[in-house]
């Protein structure tokens, strides 16, 4: 095979690891690498020339793959906008740029010519990407569900293996770079909400906006959650949902669920990722690997480089490895209109009456109790755990106001829904 030229915007953490794997490809080079300062301490020496000049790799015309790594949103696109048209094909980990504008960068590569290869932009250094694009081309699939963040997965399983709070194991996943100094992507969801909008349009061929998609983050999770539901046979995870619910509308969400300990998600541990997929003719697979990273990371990225330049001197190869993507965005169904069970932890008055209450605004909400549990007493509170039969969001918003004005209520300290596979992927 002839030799492909490579250009890489970006020489970071994720960047030096690809470039020492460039490196080992006899068929690869690595021609230029343009970075936005030149002062910045690097990790590696760069093996090719550096420069800020990002128009110095899209304008030559030796380079056919143009690697970024930079990540953000802008200049980014900008960036992969030119270097489409002019003809260079993507490869990028940038889950924020695909998410944010994937309609609008497939259409371009595809009236281009070229292709663009995104398989560390989600799961790091698991094949979901490749997995779903062309080894689940068979089949229908009909939910994507998953762990989809390490750093969140990482947080989670240290407060229960640790029995430390949320605030202390960030700190630990910030010591030990897997949390940025600002964790807010992380841990609010919004990483998984971009990685959703992937996996939308991989399964069912409609990116989602990523701002419409429902989030909640795990901020609120307490050490006192995550041992009581252990005992209870569970293991809070942060799941990330897309799931087909008729012809015209997706069910896409991200938030905290109790996982029973049996399912092959909740042994997702550390910085792991693990995603499930279920589709009418595999009925449900389950991948498992590093999330992120600086090699899993670099090692998805050559992989993509490597399967374009095998396949760059075949004929009409970039039709081959179009997605079949609409412009369209993904129309949602409404966030109270899916159902699962619920966990709830209430801090109440110690007084007689108040279980026979709280049963009563439920029921009267269609809400069926599962188990009841009530905790010891402090300073005339109690704690009162429930977990309840399946139940509509809707109905479940309408109770939780309810029990908002009541007098005997001090404080909704946990809402968490519980993971049901056939409901919830």
């Amino acid at each position: 095979m002839a030799r492909i030229v490579v250009g890489m915007i970006g020489l970071g953490t994720v960047g030096s690891g690809v470039a020492q794997l460039l490196s080992q490809q006899r068929q690869l080079v690595l021609k230029k690498i343009a970075v936005r300062t030149l002062d910045k301490p690097r990790i590696v020496a760069a093996p090719c020339p550096v420069s800020t000049n990002v128009a110095d790799l899209i304008d030559d015309p030796e380079i056919e793959i143009l690697i970024e790594v930079m990540g953000g949103e802008h200049p980014a696109l900008e960036y992969v906008l030119a270097a489409i048209e002019r003809r260079k094909h993507i490869v990028t980990a940038n889950k924020e740029l695909i998410a944010k504008h994937g309609p609008a960068l497939f259409a371009l590569a595809s009236e281009k010519g070229v292709t663009i290869f995104f398989e560390a932009a989600v799961a790091g250094g698991v094949p979901l990407i490749s997995t779903m694009h062309k080894g689940l081309e068979a089949t229908k699939i009909s939910s994507v569900t998953g762990i989809l963040n390490g750093t969140t997965n990482f947080i989670l399983s240290k407060m229960e293996d640790a029995g430390v709070s949320y605030e202390a194991a960030l700190k630990e996943a910030q010591a030990l770079g897997l949390a940025e100094s600002d964790p807010t992507n992380d841990v609010d969801g919004l990483d998984v909400a971009y990685k959703l909008s992937i996996l939308s349009a991989l399964a069912f061929g409609e990116f989602v906006r990523p701002p419409v998609i429902y989030r909640e983050g795990i901020r609120k999770i307490s050490a006192l959650d995550i041992a009581q539901a252990k005992q209870m046979g569970y293991r809070i995870k942060l799941v990330g949902i897309t799931r087909k619910v008729n012809k015209n509308q997706l069910d896409v969400r991200v938030h905290p669920m109790l996982v029973p300990l049996g399912h092959p998600l909740a042994a997702v541990s550390k910085h792991q990722n693990g995603v499930l997929v279920r589709g009418d003719l595999i009925e449900e697979i389950i991948m498992v690997g590093p999330g992120a990273g600086q090699m899993p990371t670099a090692s998805a990225i050559v992989g993509d480089v490597v399967n374009l330049a095998s396949a760059l001197k075949l004929p009409d190869f970039a039709s081959y490895f179009s997605l079949e993507i609409t412009s369209n965005w993904a129309e949602l169904v409404e966030a109270g209109q899916y159902s699962c069970p619920y966990y709830l932890r209430l801090s109440v008055s110690d007084a007689p009456g108040v279980i026979g209450r709280i049963g009563t605004i439920l029921g009267a909400n269609k809400i069926s109790i599962d188990s009841i549990i009530q905790k010891g007493v402090t300073n005339n509170q109690a704690s009162v755990a429930i977990l309840t039969e399946e139940v509509l969001n809707s109905n479940m918003d309408s109770a939780v106001s309810e029990l908002l004005k009541c007098d005997f209520l001090k404080e909704i300290e946990s809402k968490l829904r519980i993971f049901r596979t056939e409901s919830d992927a």
